[in-house]
C-alpha cells in the first residue's frame, strides 16, 4: 500500500525519460583519465563566546567551605612542622645535657677515688688517738633522751631529764 502512495521525484532535462533494465547508461565507457574531485570543505562554524559564568560548578558556600578546609588544611600543616622542629631542638638539648652528666659523673668518681686515696683512715684513727688523746664514748657517757620534736635538734639547747 505504501509502495503505491510513494512519489517519484524525477528530474527533467528536457529529454525523454526511459524507465527500466534497458535504459543506455550515458557515458558507458569508463573514463581513463580521471579528473580530480574537487570537494567543497565545509566553512568551519563560527562559535560564539560565551562568557563563563563565576564558579559554575560550584555555588558560594562551597566554596567558602573548600577555603576554610585549605585554611584548615595548612595551618594544621605549619604546626605539625613547628611541633617536629621543637622536638628536634629538644632532642639535641638532651643529647647535649646527657653528655654534660656524662663528663660531670666521671669528674665526681675521679674526684671521689683521688679524696679517698689522699686521706688514710688508719693514720687518722692513729693521729686522733695518740696525738690528740680522742677516744671513743662508753655505754655509760652516751646519754640518750627522748625529744619532742622528731624533725631536728638544737644544738645549744638544755638536754631534757
Amino acid at each position: 500500500m505504501d509502495a503505491n502512495k510513494r512519489r517519484y521525484q524525477y528530474d527533467y532535462k528536457g529529454t525523454s525519460y526511459v524507465e527500466g533494465n534497458t535504459v543506455r547508461k550515458l557515458n558507458a565507457t569508463p573514463d581513463i583519465r580521471r579528473e580530480e574531485q574537487q570537494y567543497e570543505m565545509p566553512s568551519p562554524r563560527r562559535q560564539e563566546h560565551r562568557h563563563p559564568k563565576t564558579l559554575s560548578g560550584i555555588n558560594f558556600a562551597s566554596l567558602l567551605v573548600l577555603t576554610a578546609a585549605i585554611i584548615a588544611t595548612v595551618y594544621v600543616c605549619v604546626e605539625y612542622l613547628m611541633l617536629q622542629t621543637q622536638v628536634s631542638i629538644m632532642d639535641k638539648s638532651i643529647i647535649s645535657m646527657e653528655r654534660d652528666l656524662t663528663t660531670l659523673t666521671h669528674e665526681n668518681d675521679a674526684a671521689e677515688a683521688m679524696v679517698n686515696t689522699t686521706y688514710d683512715l688508719d693514720y687518722v684513727y692513729k693521729v686522733a688517738v695518740e696525738d690528740l688523746g680522742m677516744v671513743y664514748p662508753n655505754k655509760n657517757k652516751v646519754i640518750t633522751y627522748k625529744s619532742s620534736t622528731d624533725d631536728y635538734v638544737r644544738q645549744y639547747e638544755d638536754i631534757p631529764e
